[in-house]
């Protein structure tokens, strides 16, 4: 039951609202063709997905392709009698923004050095929710792509800035904020290759009476949520080793009256986000951020009229958003039959299936979990035969303490090796070890023991096989020095591996081509 009523009726409200909503949002820089039959009943499948507006990686961008790809497979069957499949990705614009710029990859021809250049397309720093972040720099925004080619070229000569940017400057004439350039540019990119896929910004989905119910059947009782979430937590920070309390979540708090509720306020005058409390007053409910923005619920005793009050008061000027775990737990019960994560998500996700089992009293639906890794094209600016810093490291040592071991490439008097052999094989503590304490390394004597070996034998072979492979060590000296001189090498060609060997470049930076054809390759196509 949910504000009264069931589960099913709210869902199908929740899913007609999501599909009306989702059209009319894409159609507005987008032009995009939906199978036909598409609605918000049970006879249609809703595949989703979701993530911040930022330029992820390719990893990132291959859930959208993902849902995609189902999304036609589920359609071409007629998995659903009358029905088809519609596939939605929700943009997540209710989280802080963290920067406005990228760190791009360079080679500098000169010293043939790889390293990273942070390129910015605006002058915030970020700090507000991806929905209030407004375009303050258009100069360096409208120059982002020109920028990224400049430093990029000489390793990816055709990053797909080049298609993608020339949409982020029009959006950005629309709507004025980052977050929705970006969004809005990677999706029509995405209509150029294929994909009739519809978005949706969170912010839009939190205006419907749907969003509203589900908010209400949570806050409603907020003690019991809060005693849910926090054990919930806790338990799942003890199965996984987690110390830390504020991870994966922090626990809700409690002062007096007001309970502390898995939501984030803010408002276009307040834009940095606070957490929510809530408390009830007779069949008043104020849900607050105790500082600067409250409503009050007059209807809190009629759970239907007070989702309608909800969704009304919900504005510009106060906006009542999820966290992440309600965020998925509203698109998984609510709206989607198919959810898709990546790896992260799903992992996190583990601790709001045990949050909707306690609270709701059902099994969470099954989601799907889906990874790509995508390495830029640039394995030719890898040296192949470079040793690594820790081998030349161990080299450099064992010409200390296993000079013999370099007999194969600097000549060593056998005279010294054998002494070396010897003092080896008559280990302290070995039966008939003695050790002589005579001068003269290479003519050390080694005596036969009855009684085994003593402190004083030991000291004294420890100090014999020292003699010998410093005397051993003396003749490696060239040697050592070129295995040192080595070591500058060795740093920056691990430093470039592990830059143009990482996962998490923006998907900007990729060639277009390369990266669709591996996608393709990846979903069977």
């Amino acid at each position: 039951m949910l504000c009264g009523e069931r589960l099913e009726r709210w869902r199908e409200l929740a899913r007609g609202e999501l599909l009306r909503d989702a059209i009319r949002y894409t159609r507005t820089y987008r032009d995009v063709a939906l199978p036909a039959g598409i609605d918000g009943s049970s006879q249609s499948t809703f595949v989703m997905s979701g993530h911040q507006p930022t330029l992820f990686h390719p990893g990132v961008w291959f859930k959208n392709f993902a849902i995609g790809a189902i999304q036609q497979r589920v359609s071409g069957r007629g998995a659903k009698p009358s029905g088809a499949a519609v596939a939605i990705n929700l943009v997540i614009d209710n989280d802080v923004a963290a920067s406005s710029s990228i760190r791009v990859p360079h080679w500098d021809r000169q010293t043939d050095q790889i390293g990273r250049t942070t390129v910015a397309y605006d002058s915030a720093a970020g700090g507000v929710p991806f929905e209030q972040n407004q375009i303050r720099d258009r100069a360096t925004f409208d120059a982002f792509a020109q920028s990224v080619c400049k430093v990029i070229a000489p390793l990816v000569p055709n990053p797909l800035v080049t298609q993608l940017w020339p949409h982020a400057i029009a959006a950005a004439q629309r709507c004025e904020n980052v977050s929705c350039a970006l969004a809005q540019a990677r999706h029509v990119l995405e209509g150029e290759q294929g994909l009739q896929t519809l978005e949706l910004p969170l912010s839009v989905l939190c205006r419907s009476e749907a969003f509203a119910a589900f908010v209400l059947a949570l806050i409603g009782d907020a003690r019991r949520l809060r005693a849910i979430y926090n054990q919930s937590a806790a338990e799942y920070r003890q199965a996984h080793g987690i110390r830390s309390s504020a991870h994966p979540v922090p626990n809700l708090a409690a002062e007096g009256e007001w309970t502390e509720v898995p939501l984030w306020i803010y408002s276009d005058d307040s834009p940095q986000r606070r957490g929510a409390w809530v408390r009830r007053q007779g069949d008043v409910l104020e849900v607050s951020d105790r500082q600067r923005l409250s409503i009050c619920l007059t209807h809190a005793t009629d759970t239907r009229a007070a989702a309608a009050e909800l969704a009304g008061l919900c504005g510009p000027h106060f906006k009542l958003r999820p966290r992440a775990l309600l965020t998925t737990m509203y698109a998984r019960l609510m709206l989607s039959d198919v959810f898709v994560h990546g790896i992260g998500g799903a992992k996190y996700d583990e601790l709001g299936d045990e949050i909707t089992r306690r609270w709701f009293g059902i099994e969470p639906p099954d989601l799907m979990v889906v990874s790509a890794t995508m390495l830029l094209p640039t394995t030719e600016k890898l040296a192949g035969d470079v040793p690594t810093v820790a081998a030349l490291r161990q080299q450099i040592r064992q010409t200390w303490f296993a000079p013999e071991r370099f007999a194969d490439r600097v000549e060593l008097p056998e005279a010294l090796l054998q002494a070396k052999r010897e003092l080896v094989a008559s280990r302290p503590g070995t039966p008939g070890f003695a050790a002589s304490t005579g001068a003269g390394s290479a003519g050390r004597s080694l005596e036969p023991s009855r009684n085994g070996s003593s402190p004083s034998s030991e000291k004294a072979w420890h100090d014999q096989l020292a003699g010998v492979n410093a005397e051993l060590a003396a003749r490696l000296q060239p040697l050592r020095d070129s295995l040192s001189e080595r070591l500058p090498a060795a740093r920056h060609a691990e430093s470039a591996a592990a830059i143009l060997g990482s996962r998490e470049h923006p998907f900007c930076l990729f060639p277009l081509q390369e990266l669709m054809e591996r996608f393709a390759e990846n979903l069977g196509d």
